[in-house]
């Protein structure tokens, strides 16, 4: 599955979100496959993505969209994605859609869920990887009844808005490393649509690669 070539024995494939995007190859999935953004799906399948981070674009038609695509429909014979979603300031336990798609933050990663991080064995290194979205979420898209923090966000956060963040995903980066002692590569997937709050992030948080 290295396609042949040498040397990437230890490489994780992974994406920091809007892996869908509502448009014209989105929607032809809907006459080829009987819903829209399967087709998407199906191609990140097929290249052996191991984690997507919840971006915005995700959420643009809803959270039973988002249901279908990760959960999959066996009657449709469309099996979902192969990889967990992740984000850990998004509370999906609040949506009814995606409620039954969680599963516990810090474990092996497993097809067809949300959770906040995972943990990789990669060649006998463990590596987590956590997610985060945008704050401003609800803004600029419908993510539903899912919960969403720090609250308030601006559009231009602030210099206590920011914090606020950090210390949401510093807790999910915490708590990893106290539930795998060892564990010192910890990789942050971030969807903030901003450079600076991405930079400022970096500025904010520890023992995050």
């Amino acid at each position: 599955d290295l396609d042949g070539i040498p040397g990437f024995t230890n490489t994780l494939t992974l994406s920091s979100g809007d892996a869908w995007i509502p448009g014209l190859f989105y929607g032809a999935s809907a006459q080829a496959y009987g819903a829209v953004g399967r087709g998407d799906v199906l191609i990140q399948n097929a290249l052996g993505v191991q984690a997507i981070a919840f971006g915005n674009h995700e959420f643009d038609q809803g959270t039973a969209v988002i249901k279908d695509l990760i959960g999959g429909n066996s009657a449709a014979g469309f099996s979902g994605t192969d990889f967990p979603y992740l984000s850990g300031n998004l509370n999906f336990a609040t949506d009814a859609n995606l409620s039954g798609l969680v599963v516990a933050a810090g474990q092996a990663p497993k097809a067809k869920s949300i959770t906040a991080s995972v943990v990789f064995d990669v060649d006998g290194e463990k590596v987590g990887v956590v997610g985060a979205t945008t704050p401003w979420l609800k803004t600029i898209s419908s993510p539903g009844n899912v919960g969403i923090t720090p609250a308030p966000f601006g559009g231009t956060p602030t210099s206590a808005e920011l914090d606020a963040l950090a210390a949401e995903i510093q807790s999910d980066v915490d708590a990893l490393i106290t539930a795998n002692p060892g564990l010192n590569k910890v990789i942050l997937l971030a969807h903030m649509q901003q450079l600076n709050i991405e930079q400022a992030l970096a500025e904010r948080l520890h023992h995050v690669d």
